[in-house]
């Protein structure tokens, strides 16, 4: 039985940053996943978009019901490797010549397969020693993966066609199978009573999982319609590409950034900086009208969707360490991601520009940002025998083998791990 956080080594922190990437990969891509789903299917742009929404519904629906069915002590492998594999059927699917409504079926499949690795595995970083580190890790792997790959994925499409982009998508996920092993199991601090978490805790984890959603709301907005925006500009598909893999690399000095200066800044100014400068990526990205105010708009975008990812996480880690919050968090993740392309679609007339996009985007960053800076410094939650008298607790710190005593510990060990990045 584990009582207390998993202390992995760096060859088990690699393989779970790894290992969540799948449940984010497909985002990493999704500019090209969008003209794959029109060139290959001859889709208009809104019906593209819609399928997109579809897809990241899915999403938020499987992390939602992943995130309230964690149990202390569970090993969410099998649940990962099931995933995966409804991951890699539904874009095979998606490479061959299906009707409209399988296509649409295997897009919802991919979605549910994503939500439920994305929760599953950000629980189990909840599990280690140092989720603010790991979780910084896997923004360092995205970061890396997204730049290989926003460079190499043109290259695919114009040598195997559109649907090249969908075996791509099936192929990564077979890879990361053999790391699963090296997943820990959910530590015991992860049993915890929702109706008996403090109501002042439950209503801060809400406002940074709705700051949350609004920063990848804004987010999907710039990233979905990517390569529209960048062709609009006179930019061509290769040139999108490579200004959008040179950001991507401008990214890996985010979650760096985040792991040295999130314990020194605090949670709320680092949240608060992180969604302002995006904010500031996005007047550039969509505004600028050359191709270097684009590059430079994605270097910052990227670089600041880095930084304050693995901010919101940790704070949500220290705040409620069970990881349920953390867990749901995909679910806010991808609802926000889901919402902006239906917003977009609406706002935008296709061919006159994209500054409605641009606007739309800003003004989502600027609320999170007030959410975040309204947020209060808060104790981390305690489990079911927080209240017991002081007595009992000075007992419960003694060695024994009772699981409430197994609790109070991972919750202690919970709380002197994350305290460095509280206000």
């Amino acid at each position: 039985m584990q009582s207390e956080r998993a202390a992995l080594r760096p060859l088990d922190q690699a393989a779970l940053a790894l290992v969540a990437l799948v449940g984010e990969y497909s985002l990493l891509i999704m500019p090209f996943i969008l003209g794959a789903m029109m060139d290959s299917n001859h889709l208009s742009e809104t019906r593209a978009g819609q399928l997109i929404s579809l897809q990241l519904l899915a999403m938020a629906i499987a992390s939602v019901a992943v995130s309230v069915k964690l149990r202390a002590g569970q090993s969410v492998r099998p649940l990962l490797a099931v995933a995966i594999s409804a991951i890699c059927l539904a874009n095979i699917l998606c490479t061959l010549p299906v009707s409209p409504a399988v296509f649409a079926g295997a897009r919802v499949l991919t979605g549910l397969g994503e939500g439920a690795v994305m929760s599953a595995a950000a629980a189990a970083v909840c599990a280690t020693t140092d989720p603010h580190r790991v979780f910084s890790l896997i923004g360092t792997a995205v970061a890396v993966v997204a730049a290989l790959a926003l460079v190499a994925t043109p290259w695919l499409v114009e040598h195997a066609g559109p649907r090249g982009v969908f075996w791509l998508l099936a192929a990564v996920p077979l890879l990361l199978l053999p790391m699963l092993p090296r997943v820990p199991i959910l530590a015991r601090a992860s049993e915890s009573s929702f109706g008996l978490i403090p109501r002042g805790v439950r209503a801060r984890a809400a406002g940074l999982l709705f700051a949350f959603l609004l920063l990848w709301c804004g987010a999907s907005g710039l990233w979905v319609y990517a390569e529209r925006i960048g062709t609009y500009q006179g930019l061509s598909v290769q040139q999108v590409g490579l200004w959008l893999g040179i950001g991507q690399l401008a990214g890996v000095a985010g979650p760096l950034a985040a792991v040295w200066g999130a314990p020194r800044l605090g949670s709320r100014v680092s949240l608060v900086a992180g969604s302002f400068g995006m904010a500031i990526a996005a007047v550039c990205f969509v505004f600028g009208g050359t191709a270097w105010l684009y590059g430079i708009g994605s270097c910052l975008a990227s670089f600041w969707i880095m930084f304050v990812v693995p901010c919101f996480r940790s704070t949500m880690a220290g705040l409620d360490g069970s990881g349920r919050t953390v867990a749901a968090s995909a679910g806010f993740y991808t609802v926000g991601f889901g919402v902006a392309p239906l917003a977009v679609a609406a706002i935008t007339t296709e061919g006159q520009g994209y500054a409605p996009t641009g606007i739309f985007c800003c003004v989502c960053f600027v609320l999170s940002a007030a959410l975040a800076a309204g947020l209060r410094a808060s104790a981390p939650v305690e489990d079911r025998h927080a209240a017991t008298p002081a007595a009992d607790r000075h007992a419960a710190a003694a060695p024994t083998t009772e699981p409430h005593t197994a609790v109070a510990q991972a919750n202690e060990n919970s709380s002197r791990g994350l305290s460095r990045i509280s206000d």
